[in-house]
């Protein structure tokens, strides 16, 4: 009797470990899945913000840009240092044009700049809006490099400059170095100035067309 009470007891005992080593092996394995889906959260975020890109980007952006592989790589470190987020909004680009002119107030022409570079109008500047800009501005030939400050100029973007959209740039200009009410006349004679060059069939509005005719014949 007592050796079968012995044996029942040592079958219980096996059992119960058995058990609780079940239970600690279903523990583990839950806390390892949870890590493993943690480290995995970890990486998809870094791979988000990372200031890696991909080989294939690379290739392409290479070939839509004319930038090499190690420029378009140092341009967005550079823009990932700056702009951790990956994307500028013009609430931004203010401030950093506030302290490069601390005596003026360079809100409306770093409004303008932004908006020439953000095409799409998404209220966004991402780093491929970027490199798109610095294309145009550093790779481009002669017809972009001047279809792209014609653009610039274009607020609108309805295909002609105006008198007034040249006084709102020549005024953002001004106050973004200086107090613009005692140069008002200053500001007349540079957009005076500039249709008198620009606008050749006197229609009081600046083509494409003229726009870039004007700035090579000056090149000239």
């Amino acid at each position: 009797m007592s050796n079968h009470s012995n044996v029942d007891d040592k079958d219980n005992c096996e059992s119960l470990r058995r058990s609780s080593l079940s239970v600690k092996m279903q523990r583990s394995l839950k806390k390892m899945r949870t890590s493993i889906r943690k480290i995995t959260e970890n990486i998809l975020e870094d791979e988000k913000h990372s200031s890696y890109i991909f080989p294939e980007q690379l290739s392409i952006l290479t070939w839509r840009t004319g930038f090499s592989k190690d420029e378009i790589r140092k341009l967005y470190r550079t823009f990932k240092q700056l702009c951790p987020k990956g994307c500028v909004t013009s609430g931004d680009l203010k401030p950093a044009y506030a302290k490069l002119f601390p005596l003026g107030d360079p809100a409306k022409y770093a409004q303008i700049v932004f908006n020439s570079v953000d095409r799409d109008g998404d209220g966004i500047v991402s780093f491929n809006d970027l490199l798109k800009a610095l294309t145009m501005i550093v790779n481009g030939n002669v017809d972009q490099k001047l279809s792209w400050i014609f653009e610039f100029y274009d607020l609108n973007g309805d295909g002609c400059i105006t008198r007034q959209e040249m006084l709102v740039i020549m005024s953002a200009i001004y106050e973004m170095v200086q107090n613009t009410q005692t140069v008002q006349s200053m500001i007349n004679k540079h957009v005076d100035r500039f249709f008198e060059k620009m606008d050749t069939d006197r229609d009081g509005i600046v083509s494409r067309e003229e726009f870039m005719s004007s700035c090579k014949n000056v090149r000239d």
